[in-house]
């Protein structure tokens, strides 16, 4: 069972803004739906929050398990654990049940963090230049991981790391 991260982040790791982007991309979006769609997520609260509020419901087609401290009842295809830990073993579980083998981690940064030393495959979105915001990936997060794939595009490149084995 792989673990993926999957974020976009700037040349100097910034991945958001004021709970948002910071940028609108389209094409990523696209693609974000394309390899998670049918897969199991696992996000931070605040993240969920900020997709609920952005698409008006929960992620259509996937199976999102929440990490948060403040218990709620599970909701359809949103589930909640109170650690990054028990949200990975229920994750796995479902797919597995599934007969799928790629679990996703969506974010934020501290849910990324915690879940990087179970990762095993990273795909990143380049965001070209520099960006103002106010969440940054953790310092030395792609430490341990080999690029294995480059796709530039306009404004941004799709890099895709995996740990060695």
């Amino acid at each position: 069972m792989k673990v993926s991260l999957i974020v976009a982040a700037a040349e100097n790791d910034v991945i958001g803004r004021d709970n948002d982007l910071p940028w609108d991309l389209p094409e990523d979006r696209k693609r974000f739906k394309r390899l998670t769609n049918g897969h199991v997520l696992v996000s931070g609260r605040r993240n969920q929050d900020s997709i609920v509020d952005r698409l008006g419901r929960a992620l259509p087609g996937r199976i999102t398990v929440v990490v948060t401290r403040q218990p709620r009842p599970n909701d359809g295809p949103v589930l909640y654990q109170p650690s990054v830990e028990g949200a990975l073993r229920t994750a796995r579980s479902i797919e597995d049940f599934a007969g799928r083998d790629e679990v996703f981690v969506i974010g934020g940064a501290e849910i990324y963090a915690l879940a990087l030393p179970e990762v095993d495959r990273i795909y990143l979105t380049r965001v070209h230049g520099t960006v103002a915001g106010d969440v940054v990936m953790p310092e030395g997060w792609l430490d341990g991981f080999e690029l294995v794939g480059r796709e530039p595009q306009e404004g941004y490149t799709y890099e895709q790391y995996e740990r060695p084995s």
